[in-house]
């Protein structure tokens, strides 16, 4: 049988076939080769006859898409970067940081400024403009829900999480995003939570008050990555030149640059420079660039 591993906790594992949750335990091998099972995964296990609660062994990690070690989670399609204009203020390095991330590890961004309720409407038109032109982007109103519709339909049937910096709104966006679901992520959350008291009564420990990674199923084949604290992307070693092909604006004006190892930042007749002063590319994400290479840079020092 195949499913996909919806959370984790203490060793134990919970897998949704598509139907319901099952709990279960990583097999022998898996654990002497020291791999690591992040949630997300897609694995084969089998249904243990001999246990009388139904429990599954897991036996393989089928190959991932993609993998994140901060959170530990897997197979992400889409990450929904999301970010206020008030209540915090925008930092757009942060936010371009996570968008940098996304293409790095392959995978797609969906940009969401939120809280549009309490900042001035042309704000709001000026920063989804830095935006909208790269990637997939709606302003969602946490109050009315305004927005959440077409945030839905740009990860229908995908998988997906949110991040962004503390306060900006992801609870309530996801809770939105849950909202008239017929009793599925309910249900399997119902599911889980009923699993999780097994553990406790098993080892003797109190029940986790720590919130995990967790998955919830979505009636439209979402899969919607539940992710505390989840405000930045790990960024491995890279070289300052793998820096600028994270910014795709940069792509088709740097064909142009007189040197084809232009970093766009000092070299003359640099065709980015030029887009940049024409209006072309916008200024917060050329600082970003330009901040981002300098954090390599030192890195490397």
């Amino acid at each position: 049988m195949t499913g996909t591993v919806v959370k984790g906790i203490g060793g134990f594992y919970f897998v949704y076939d598509g139907n319901s949750v099952v709990m279960g335990k990583a097999r022998g091998n898996l654990k002497r080769n020291k791999e690591l099972i992040y949630v997300g995964d897609i694995v084969d296990f089998d249904i243990d006859e001999n246990d009388r609660d139904g429990e599954c062994v897991i036996h393989r990690i089928v190959k991932r898409k993609n993998y994140l070690t901060r959170p530990p989670v897997s197979n992400l399609d889409i990450l929904v970067v999301v970010f206020s204009l008030v209540q915090p203020a925008v930092n757009y390095p942060v936010v371009d940081k996570l968008i940098a991330g996304c293409e790095l590890a392959k995978i797609d961004p969906v940009i969401c400024i939120s809280k549009t309720d309490l900042a001035d409407p042309d704000a709001v038109s000026q920063a989804i403009s830095i935006y909208s032109k790269l990637y997939p982007s709606v302003c969602v109103n946490g109050m009315t829900g305004d927005g959440i519709s077409g945030l839905r339909d740009l990860i229908s049937g995908k998988n997906v999480a949110l991040a962004g910096p503390s306060g900006v709104g992801k609870s309530t966006i996801t809770n939105l995003l849950h909202a008239g679901e017929p009793g599925i992520a309910e249900e399997e959350e119902a599911l889980l939570k009923a699993a999780t008291g097994r553990i406790s009564s098993r080892t003797g420990r109190g029940r986790h008050t720590t919130r995990h990674v967790e998955i919830f199923p979505m009636s439209d084949g979402t899969m919607l990555y539940d992710t505390p604290g989840f405000t930045s992307l790990d960024m491995p070693m890279i070289e300052p030149v793998a820096v600028r092909d994270l910014f795709p604006e940069f792509r088709e004006p740097g064909s142009g640059c007189r040197y084809s190892d232009c970093m766009h930042i000092n070299e003359p007749d640099c065709a980015v420079k030029e887009a940049l002063e024409q209006g072309k590319i916008s200024i917060s994400r050329y600082e970003s660039y330009k901040s981002m290479t300098e954090e390599v840079k030192k890195w490397q020092r």
